[in-house]
């Protein structure tokens, strides 16, 4: 079975991003995927400690990220970027957690959703996760999403079916061993 690390780069459950996610989630379960979470808000900002200094949560984020096939990120923009929390989350793997392994951007904001769609696709491609999967971007939110669990806009639910199949055949074939390894 295929496994999925979601990932709520808005750390804030019930928030536009975190309803996003949930959305592309159960897109991949009905697809037949193993879904899972993870909360980055419990990680402590990295600042250069010696590894076995850091608590627990750091060594399961990256267990949690070695064990996945693929990745889902919801990406809220603030600022014109992705948000610092989720650029900590990231900066605590590498190549060994996440190299090879496909992943699905959901980038979502009030205003220009794709700059901190952009910064995590970058991030995640430098430490060799494999950017085969059309990113979705969500700009003006309010429209496009609205408050409800699914999104507002018919294109927008038939885009991320496109991109949650696309993630899913890659993912599947990393399970099976046939992405090229780092």
């Amino acid at each position: 079975m295929v496994r999925i690390l979601g990932i709520n780069g808005a750390i804030r459950p019930g928030s536009t991003a975190d309803r996003a996610l949930q959305f592309t989630l159960g897109r991949l379960a009905s697809l037949g995927a193993d879904c899972v979470t993870f909360d980055i808000g419990q990680l402590p900002l990295l600042d250069g400690r010696p590894e076995g200094q850091y608590p627990e949560a750091v060594g399961a984020w990256r267990a949690a990220c070695r064990e996945a096939d693929g990745f889902v990120v919801a990406v809220p923009s603030y600022h014109g970027a992705l948000p610092g929390g989720l650029k900590n989350a990231l900066d605590f793997i590498d190549a060994p957690e996440a190299g090879g392994k496909p992943f699905l951007v959901v980038a979502i904001a009030g205003g220009d959703a794709e700059p901190g769609g952009t910064d995590v696709t970058r991030v995640l491609r430098h430490i060799g996760a494999v950017a085969g999967v059309p990113d979705v971007v969500v700009s003006r939110a309010a429209d496009q999403w609205g408050k409800g669990a699914e999104p507002a806009n018919a294109e927008l639910g038939a885009a991320i079916e496109r991109a949650t199949a696309a993630l899913m055949a890659l993912a599947g074939l990393r399970a099976e061993g046939r992405l090229p390894a780092p």
